[in-house]
C-alpha cells in the first residue's frame, strides 16, 4: 500500500542517517543545491544523527559504489534527485542494484501518473495527454519498494533497504520529505552556546580540557567575521546540566586567560 512501511524494513529504526544528492547539474554548477538547507535542520530536529553527506554525479556503478559504503556507515539514506523520466535520472536503477532487485512497474504508481496525467498537455508540442512511455519510467521502483507519496505531482519516491528516495525538485522534497519521519528515532540535544572574540588560538587548549573534563558533551568551535573577529562555541549533549556545567568551566578557563563571553544562549532539549 502507498505510503506505508511494512515487515522488517520497519524493525530497524534509524538513528544515524545519510543524505546523498544525485545529480550531474550539482556538480558541475548549473543549479544550486538547496536541499540540504532543508533536511539537515529536520533530521537534527527530529533527533537523528547525520553522520554524512555526499553529492554523486549521474553514474550508476560510482553511486552503487558509494551507496554500498554509506550503508555501512548509517542506518538510512536519504536520497533526492534523479528519480526522473529522463535517461540521466538514474537513481532507481542503483537504488535497485544496491537492494539487489529488479525494477519493475509498480502498478499502484502506474495507475496515479496514468490518472494525473490523463487529459494533460493537449498541445501538439508536447507528447500528447494520457501515459507515454516516458512517464512509465516514473511508476518503475525496484522489486518491493514501498512508494512514498507526491501529492503535488503524483510521480512517487520509494524506499526499499534502508534507503529513501525523493525528487530532487525543492518543492516536491518539501511536500513529501515528513514521510520518513516515523522512520527516525533519537533526541535532539540541549545545546548551550557561548560568543565570544577570543580568537580559537587563545582556548585550543581550553576546550581540549573541557571535552575532556566532561566527555559527554560534544564541544564545537566556529569562527565568524563579519567586520569584526567573533567566534560561536557550541556545548551539546543528551543531558542540559552536562552541557552548562561544561560551558561554566570553560567561561571560568577563558576567564581566566583574560577573555570575556559576550553572550551565552541555551537550548533545552
Amino acid at each position: 500500500m502507498i505510503g506505508s512501511i511494512y515487515g522488517r524494513e520497519r524493525e530497524r529504526m534509524a538513528k544515524r542517517v545519510g543524505v546523498v544528492i544525485l545529480g550531474d547539474e550539482v556538480l558541475k554548477a548549473e543549479i544550486r543545491e538547496a536541499n540540504l538547507a532543508y533536511i539537515l535542520p529536520l533530521l537534527n530536529e527530529w533527533g537523528a544523527e547525520v553522520a554524512l553527506c555526499a553529492i554523486l554525479p549521474d553514474d550508476v556503478p560510482v553511486v552503487v559504489r558509494h551507496l554500498r559504503a554509506a550503508l555501512d556507515e548509517v542506518d538510512l539514506l536519504v536520497l533526492t534527485g534523479g528519480i526522473g523520466p529522463t535517461p540521466d535520472d538514474i537513481t532507481r536503477e542503483a537504488v535497485a542494484r544496491v537492494a539487489g532487485v529488479p525494477l519493475v512497474v509498480h502498478p499502484e504508481a502506474d495507475a496515479l501518473l496514468k490518472s494525473y496525467y490523463k487529459g494533460r498537455w493537449n498541445d501538439s508540442r508536447m507528447d500528447g495527454p494520457g501515459m507515454t512511455e516516458a512517464r512509465m519510467v516514473m511508476a518503475q521502483v525496484p522489486e518491493g519498494a514501498t512508494l512514498i507519496p507526491n501529492p503535488v505531482s503524483a510521480a512517487p519516491g520509494f524506499y526499499i533497504g534502508r534507503m529513501a528516495a525523493f525528487p530532487g525538485i525543492p518543492r516536491l522534497l518539501h511536500e513529501m520529505f515528513g514521510w520518513i519521519r516515523p522512520l527516525v528515532e533519537g533526541r535532539r540535544k540541549s545545546r548551550v552556546t557561548l560568543f565570544s572574540e577570543a580568537p580559537e588560538s587563545a582556548f585550543a587548549a581550553i576546550m581540549r580540557e573541557s571535552m575532556d573534563a566532561f566527555p559527554a558533551v560534544s564541544v564545537g568551535s566556529y569562527p565568524i567575521i563579519d567586520g569584526k573577529y567573533r567566534v560561536r562555541v557550541v556545548f551539546r549533549s543528551d543531558d542540559f546540566t552536562l552541557a552548562a556545567s561544561c560551558a561554566d568551566f570553560f567561561t571560568g578557563k577563558i576567564g581566566e586567560g583574560g577573555w570575556d563571553v559576550l553572550r551565552r544562549e541555551e537550548e533545552r532539549a
